[in-house]
């Protein structure tokens, strides 16, 4: 029993977990757009004490499999 315990145990951290701000920051987006990623299942985050968490590698891990060129909207002020 104490074996298979030992087998399950969860990988640790070994490295500083980022906020949200700081996710963001390092992906240069906006906040919301970092959560929107997260609620789609394209990047990896934990609500830990009811704040987001990201380990610097499943950005890193995000920006690789992310496609080289991305569609933006913009917003214009003449309604197109």
């Amino acid at each position: 029993m104490k074996r298979d315990a030992e087998e399950r145990k969860p990988e640790p951290i070994g490295e500083k977990l980022l906020t949200l701000q700081e996710a963001a920051a390092v992906l240069r987006m906006h906040p919301r757009t970092v959560r929107a990623y997260v609620r789609s299942g394209e990047l990896e985050g934990r609500i830990i004490g009811a704040r987001w968490r990201f380990r610097r590698e499943s950005l890193d891990r995000f920006y690789a499999n992310a496609p080289k060129n991305w569609e933006f909207c913009v917003k214009r002020g003449d309604g197109d």
